[in-house]
């Protein structure tokens, strides 16, 4: 009898199996050779890099649009790209705001503005952080998609 393979992540999985024992991924089909790396440190395939996708929204707060800018380019992690994507998206309307609010200082509304939108700068760096650390690409508030 020939063996078969999860065609999500390459393991051997038993004859009738309805999930695979290493990837847990519901099997439709199998396959008879080996697509992947069976390996033990065989990462698997819906895993998403996190911490570098948490890490862009946080360097945006330190580097302004340069940052997200240069994760975006250099990335071929496709969860890290949405995030850099909408951190640099963000860090464009947020300049955009800025830039509103000081032309509104001449009429004195723009003074608070001047000061609530850094603060919220901050915490929506933080949120979409923390949630890209959970694996969920957040999107800012306020923020059309311009990249």
């Amino acid at each position: 009898m020939n063996a078969q393979y999860c065609p999500d992540c390459g393991a051997e999985v038993a004859t009738g199996s309805r999930y695979c024992s290493n990837c847990g991924e519901r099997i439709t089909a199998v396959t008879q050779s080996p697509t992947q790396t069976t390996d033990p440190g065989y990462a698997h395939a819906a895993e998403k890099d996190t911490t570098f996708a948490a890490i862009t929204h946080v360097l945006a707060l330190f580097t302004w649009v340069l940052g997200p800018l240069i994760v975006l380019l250099v990335t071929d992690d496709a969860f890290v790209h949405e995030n850099a994507r909408n951190a640099l998206n963000w860090q464009i309307m947020f300049t955009v705001y800025m830039i509103i609010s000081g032309i509104l200082v001449f009429v004195l509304i723009g003074i608070p503005l001047i000061i609530i939108i850094p603060l919220l700068d901050m915490v929506f760096c933080i949120i979409a952080a923390l949630k890209a650390n959970e694996g969920e690409a957040w999107r800012y508030p306020a923020t059309p998609d311009i990249v």
